[in-house]
C-alpha cells in the first residue's frame, strides 16, 4: 500500500476554472486601461500576457496545441498581471523581459505553480523597478498627467474612476471593484486579506495625518490587495493568518512610503510578507487543526519575523547610496520624486519667494532643469500645479497636484489634452486664452485659472534665476503696458519719478465689473506702496490682480529697455500693429511675444496725441 501526504479533499474547481476565472476578474482593469491610455496599453498588455505563456511553453517543453501552450492558464494570469502593474509609457521590452523573469527565474525555479514563494508578478516588477527605473518611471516627455500619488490628495471622482495618470490597471477604482467582486462571487478570494489590508493603510494614514481615502485608493494598494495579495500561493492558509498577513501588507505599504525612496511601496511590502507566510502558517495553526505551537515557539517566532521586517526595512532604506540627496517631496500627503522626475541625483534646492525650486544645474552652474510647484486661485479654491521645466527653460511637463474645482466640468482641467497645451512654452510665449490656449467648455473660470497660473509660474521662476531690473534703476517717464485679462485687454498708465513709481492708472479693461472692482481700485495703491509690479493678489479678483501686475511689468520692462539707449524694436510687430492702431483709431491688443515693441508705439503714439492737444 502506497500512502502519500496531504491534501486528501478534492473539489470540482480545477485550477484552470480558478485562472478562468481570475482572468475574467481582470477584464474590466483592461479595458479601464486601454480606454484611459490607448493602444500602446493595450500593446503592453498584450506583449506581457504572451512573452509569459510562451516562455513556459517552451521551458516545459508543452505539446505545440492550444491547450498545451496556455496549460493551466496560470502564466497567462502572470503576464496579464504583470502588464497591469506596468506603466503604459514603459517600452515594449519590458514586458517581454518582466514576463520572462517571472516565469523563468520566480515560477518554474522554484518548481513551478505551487512551489514559487513569491508571487511572479510582483517579483518581477520589483526587479524592474530596481533595474530599469528610468523606464519604469511614469514618462514626462509624452504625458502630461499626475499619476495617482503625485495627484490630488484627497478622494476625487477623476481617481475613482481612473482619469489620472499611472499604471495600466491601478488607476480605476472602479474596474478593480468590480473585479474583485466577480471574485468574492466565485468565492476564490475572502475578505481577510483585503478588508485587513486596506483596514490597517486607513488607519495607519489617520494616525499619520495623511489622507486616508487617498492613501488607499491610489498608488496600486487597492489592486494589489484584491489580486496580488489574496495569491493563494504565496499567501497565508489559515484565518489568523491571513489577518496577520493583510494588516502586514497594508502598513509596510506606508512605511516604505514614508521612510524610504520609494514613493509606491506595495510591491516590495507585499514580496516581504510573501516571504514570511510559512512562519505566518506555523505560528497560526489553529489548535482544532493540529497539535499548534507552544507558547513558547510563536514568541520566538514573532520575535522572528519583527526582526526579518526591520531588517529588510533597513536594507530598503540604505538603497542609492544609503540615503538619495533630495528625498521625495511630500505634497498633499503624497511623494513627488523630484530626482527621479528631474533624470538626475545630483539636485540642489533653492527657495525664491515662499517657492522651492528643484534644480538640476549645468557645467557653469545655470539651471539645466528645474521642477517647482505653484498655485492658482480656481472657481472653488486654489489648483496646486507641477511644473517641469526643460534645459531651455520650456515647459515639459504640466500636472495638476491638487484642486477642488467642480465634479465633472471643473475637474477637466486634470486632462491630459488640455495640460498638453502647455508643452514647450516658456515665459516669452503667449497665453491668450482661447487663442493660444484653448479653455475648457464649461470650465472657463478653472481654465483661465490654470493658463494665468502657468504663465505666472514662468514669470516668477524667471525673476527668482535671472533677474529683473527694479524700479529704482528705472528712468522717469510715463510708460504703457498691456496684457490679457479675463475679459481681454488691459492697459495701464506708469508714471516714473525719481527713479520710482510714483502713480498707476488703469486704463481700460472688459473685466466683470463687481468681481474686478477690488482689483481695479486696490492694486495701484499696493503696486506704488511697494514700488514693485509683484505684490499680493486682491483676494476674490485674483485674474485681474494678476493682469494688472503683468501690464505693469510690461510697462516698467519697456522703461529699462527703451531709455538710456536705442530702443529695438520687432519689424514683424510693428507691420501687424501700425495698421490695426489706424483701423481701431486707438489702442488694440498688443501683438503676441512683442509686449515692449506694443507699449513702446502705443507709449509714442500716446505722446504725439497729447502734444498735439497741447498745441
Amino acid at each position: 500500500m502506497q500512502v502519500r501526504t496531504g491534501p486528501f479533499l478534492r473539489d470540482t474547481v480545477t485550477i484552470e476554472q480558478v485562472m478562468g476565472d481570475v482572468l475574467i476578474a481582470l477584464i474590466p482593469t483592461v479595458v479601464a486601461g486601454v480606454l484611459l491610455y490607448g493602444r500602446h496599453a493595450l500593446m503592453v498588455v498584450v506583449l506581457s500576457t504572451l512573452s509569459a505563456v510562451l516562455t513556459e511553453a517552451i521551458l516545459t517543453r508543452a505539446p505545440l496545441t492550444p491547450k498545451g501552450i496556455v496549460g493551466d492558464g496560470s502564466a497567462a494570469v502572470t503576464g496579464l498581471l504583470l502588464g497591469l502593474i506596468l506603466p503604459h509609457t514603459t517600452p515594449y521590452w519590458v514586458p517581454i523581459f518582466g514576463s520572462f523573469f517571472a516565469i523563468a527565474l520566480v515560477k518554474l525555479a522554484f518548481g513551478g505553480l505551487g512551489h514559487n514563494i513569491f508571487n511572479p508578478a510582483l517579483a518581477a516588477r520589483g526587479m524592474l523597478l530596481l533595474a530599469f527605473t528610468s523606464e519604469m518611471i511614469y514618462r514626462t516627455d509624452a504625458v502630461t498627467g499626475a499619476t495617482p500619488l503625485w495627484s490630488t490628495g484627497s478622494f476625487s471622482w477623476p481617481l475613482f474612476w481612473g482619469n489620472v495618470g499611472g499604471v495600466i490597471g491601478e488607476t480605476s477604482v472602479v474596474a478593480i471593484l468590480l473585479g474583485a467582486a466577480y471574485l468574492f462571487y466565485k468565492r476564490h478570494i475572502n475578505w481577510r486579506i483585503p478588508v485587513s489590508c486596506l483596514g490597517s493603510a486607513f488607519i495607519l494614514a489617520l494616525v499619520w495625518g495623511l489622507d486616508p481615502w487617498h492613501t488607499i485608493m491610489a498608488g496600486g494598494l487597492m489592486f494589489a490587495a484584491f489580486f496580488m495579495a489574496t495569491d493563494m500561493v504565496t499567501s497565508p492558509v489559515t484565518p489568523v493568518g491571513e489577518l496577520v498577513f493583510g494588516a502586514g501588507c497594508g502598513v509596510l505599504t506606508l512605511m516604505i512610503r514614508q521612510y524610504t525612496p520609494f514613493p509606491e511601496g506595495v510591491t516590495f511590502a507585499i514580496l516581504i510578507m510573501n516571504a514570511l507566510t510559512p512562519a505566518i502558517d506555523s505560528l497560526t495553526i489553529p489548535h482544532v487543526f493540529g497539535v499548534g505551537a507552544s507558547h513558547k515557539d510563536r514568541i520566538r517566532g514573532f520575535a522572528l519575523t519583527v526582526g526579518i521586517v526591520m531588517v529588510l526595512l533597513g536594507a530598503l532604506a540604505v538603497i542609492e547610496n544609503n540615503e538619495p540627496r533630495v528625498r521625495p517631496l511630500i505634497s498633499d500627503g503624497h511623494y513627488l520624486p523630484m530626482h527621479e522626475l528631474l533624470g538626475d541625483p545630483d539636485v540642489d534646492v533653492v527657495e525664491v519667494n515662499e517657492t522651492r525650486y528643484y534644480v538640476v544645474r549645468d557645467e557653469e552652474g545655470d539651471p539645466r532643469r528645474v521642477a517647482f510647484i505653484a498655485e492658482r486661485n480656481g472657481f472653488n479654491g486654489p489648483i496646486r500645479f507641477l511644473l517641469l521645466l526643460n534645459s531651455e527653460h520650456r515647459i515639459e511637463r504640466v500636472s495638476v497636484l491638487k484642486q477642488g474645482e467642480s465634479p465633472g466640468f471643473g475637474e477637466l482641467i486634470t486632462r491630459t489634452a488640455f495640460l498638453e497645451q502647455f508643452v514647450g512654452l516658456d515665459k516669452d510665449s503667449s497665453f491668450t486664452a482661447g487663442k493660444d490656449i484653448q479653455v475648457i467648455s464649461g470650465a472657463t473660470v478653472s481654465s483661465r485659472a490654470v493658463i494665468s497660473g502657468v504663465e505666472r509660474a514662468l514669470e516668477r521662476f524667471d525673476e527668482a534665476f535671472f533677474g529683473v531690473d527694479g524700479p529704482g534703476t528705472l528712468n522717469d517717464g510715463t510708460f504703457l503696458g498691456q496684457a490679457a485679462s479675463f475679459g481681454g485687454p488691459l492697459e495701464v498708465e506708469v508714471v516714473v519719478s525719481g527713479g520710482k513709481i510714483t502713480s498707476v492708472t488703469i486704463l481700460r479693461h472688459s473685466d466683470t465689473p463687481g468681481f474686478s472692482d477690488p482689483a481695479i481700485s486696490g492694486m495701484p495703491e499696493r503696486i506704488v506702496a511697494a514700488n514693485s509690479a509683484q505684490v499680493d493678489v486682491v483676494s476674490g479678483a485674483t485674474l485681474t490682480s494678476e493682469a494688472i501686475m503683468s501690464a505693469v511689468q510690461a510697462a516698467l520692462e519697456s522703461t529699462s529697455v527703451g531709455q538710456g539707449h536705442e530702443l529695438e524694436l520687432d519689424p514683424e510687430a510693428l507691420e501687424t500693429l501700425l495698421p490695426a492702431i489706424i483701423e481701431a483709431q486707438g489702442p488694440v491688443e498688443a501683438v503676441s511675444g512683442a509686449a515692449v515693441t506694443s507699449g513702446a508705439v502705443h507709449g509714442a503714439f500716446r505722446d504725439a496725441l497729447n502734444i498735439k492737444e497741447g498745441q
